[in-house]
């Protein structure tokens, strides 16, 4: 059959283009989907139910939050439009931060831009390819808690019918105003930034979370009284709220849909849907104009610096790692460079840290009664949720793919005078490592801050670190047992069947961790409406299955791991 020929006029040729283009990707896509189905039938099947396992858990989470929000009456009075403005506004950040990073790779990268810009699609097309693309890439995984959050609210409240795709509709059409900033984040840091383009967005994330520091450290100055804290909370939200910024419209267009306001409901939706059109079209026109030299400068403006000397990370390693033998110390200290120099892994994590700690700091500060020890409890358990969530995100995104990265060089490994099952474990200890400090620097900070007894300190400190165990044995369990040979960009592995499926599990085991430590905290404040300074033989016996299942987790997905590892040929 002849191929078929490309039409000659203009308009028509951009119509090729995208057909080309779209049906391209879409056709890889469709076949990865096939290829699954057709292999591992049940392995699909387990996915989608353990999806909703994940999904069930978060709902019946947030609704128990929204439940015991309404119970507090001064709370129950800003709750709703406070909770979905300052939601939708962390999501922003995230999402622009993420798919900057996303976009950077797949349009100023090495191996696929310099492919597509050598073929004859037009480039204005392909760039509206690739950001369907990056948007999937870098919002699918935030559909997860948007959907157990669109569903706990409805619970806390009577709802009609078209409350549900309202709902989607707002989030839907909010994500891609984020997602687009992101591109064009990137797309300015490959025109006029080039040398060093992580360093830079690693200084303008430190500029502004001290800007932020600053400004909560002047704010928090002045003594707050228990009848002024309703004026405090507004004074310290209204920024969030002004009009001028995407997450109040969709805030007040998801409010009032629930409020049974159909028709400001559907004008907030129409100014978000607007405004995210115009910016996905303003984008894809500026970036497709001038891709070839935004390209050309991201790969010669690059600084290439000289070789130094590596006795920091050397020193590092000898450190942490000190109970281990030499040969797997040098495979572990790959790893430890490898981290460093990729600052795509090290400022997200840094950002997420510095932002968590920062709020660990100002606990004490916020317009709430920790006084109270139902109220104290409670943002202890928040506490330990968010830290979990972030953890599961990080190692199915970061540590997952650490095997598949390796692929073309495992020949070399094979070099190494250590076995393959020791190579799984010295990457669960590297992994470890990082994300144990995190954790144990968040949460420490955040206990102290709450003044938690003793016992319950140690019980969240401990439950931490067997949380960042379990996942990360699963995420380097599961990225041996399904690895990506031959893929270098760490997003689509992540985003791949495997990666997939690791989030799941890592998802799964979470909710079982914070379902119960919830119980305990429920179980304990219940029975003396404090929180004790011991607790019972009960809730000892819950903590300590706790930790029996992070051991039992980490142990079967490094199991399952090794097995597979073995026979994989270099």
């Amino acid at each position: 059959m002849d191929a078929p020929r490309r039409p000659d006029t203009p308009s028509r040729s951009l119509g090729w283009d995208t057909r080309v283009a779209a049906g391209w990707r879409l056709r890889q896509i469709a076949h990865m989907i096939d290829q699954n189905l057709r292999e591992a039938p049940g392995r699909t099947l387990i996915i989608i139910l353990l999806l909703v396992l994940v999904w069930g858990a978060l709902y019946q989470m947030l609704a128990a939050v929204f439940y015991h929000v309404r119970t507090w009456q001064l709370v129950a009075v800003v709750a709703n439009q406070q909770i979905f403005v300052h939601f939708f506004l962390a999501l922003a950040v995230m999402l622009a931060f993420s798919n900057a990073v996303l976009a950077y790779g797949y349009l100023f990268g090495q191996a696929e831009p310099s492919h597509l810009l050598s073929t004859p699609l037009h480039p204005r097309h392909v760039i509206a390819v690739k950001w369907c693309e990056g948007m999937a890439l870098s919002s699918w995984s935030f559909l997860l808690l948007g959907v157990p959050l669109m569903f706990a609210v409805s619970t806390s409240m009577d709802v009609e019918w078209y409350y549900y795709p309202l709902f989607i509709g707002h989030f839907l059409g909010f994500v891609i105003i984020p997602g687009t900033l992101g591109l064009l984040v990137a797309w300015a840091v490959a025109m006029w930034a080039p040398r060093r383009p992580m360093l830079l967005a690693f200084w303008v994330g430190g500029a502004l979370l001290v800007v932020a520091l600053v400004w909560l450290w002047q704010l928090t100055q002045t003594g707050l009284s228990t009848e002024e804290w309703v004026q405090i909370l507004f004074a310290q939200i209204g920024a969030a709220q002004s009009p001028l910024i995407p997450s109040s419209w969709t805030a007040l267009g998801v409010v009032a849909a629930l409020e049974r306001r159909v028709e400001d409901s559907i004008f907030y939706l129409w100014i978000v849907v607007g405004n995210a059109a115009f910016l996905a079209w303003l984008a894809v026109n500026i970036i497709g104009r001038n891709w070839a030299v935004a390209f050309n400068r991201a790969q010669f403006g690059r600084f290439h610096p000289t070789i130094r000397k590596g006795w920091f990370t050397a020193g590092l390693s000898s450190v942490l790692f000190f109970y281990l033998l030499r040969p797997h110390r040098a495979v572990l200290l790959k790893d430890i460079r490898a981290f460093a120099r990729d600052a795509t892994q090290w400022t997200q994590m840094a950002i997420m840290l510095g932002l968590l700690m920062l709020y660990a700091m100002n606990l004490r500060q916020l317009p709430l009664d920790l006084e109270n020890p139902r109220v104290k409890g409670l943002i202890a358990f928040l506490n330990l949720t968010t830290v979990s969530l972030i953890l599961a995100t990080f190692t199915s995104r970061f540590v997952y793919p650490l095997l598949s990265l390796e692929s073309q060089q495992l020949w070399l490994l094979g070099l190494v005078p250590i076995r393959r099952a020791t190579l799984l474990w010295v990457k669960f200890a590297f992994a470890f490592a990082v994300t144990c400090v995190s954790a144990i620097a968040v949460m420490g900070l955040a206990v102290w801050q709450l003044e938690l007894p003793v016992v319950w300190t140690r019980t969240h400190l401990g439950l931490s670190v067997a949380t960042c165990a379990g996942l990360c044995g699963i995420s380097v369990g599961l990225g041996a047992r399904f690895p990506v040979l031959g893929q270098r960009n760490p997003a689509r592995i992540a985003s791949g069947f495997g990666g997939t499926l690791n989030l799941i599990v890592s998802m799964a085991f979470v909710s079982i961790v914070l379902v119960g430590v919830g119980f305990v905290t429920w179980e304990e404040m219940r029975s003396s409406e404090t929180l004790p300074a011991q607790i019972s033989t009960e809730s000892w016996r819950v903590i300590a299955g706790l930790l029996v299942f992070s051991v039992v987790a980490t142990l079967a997905a490094m199991h399952l791991g090794t097995r597979h590892f073995r026979r994989l040929d270099y």
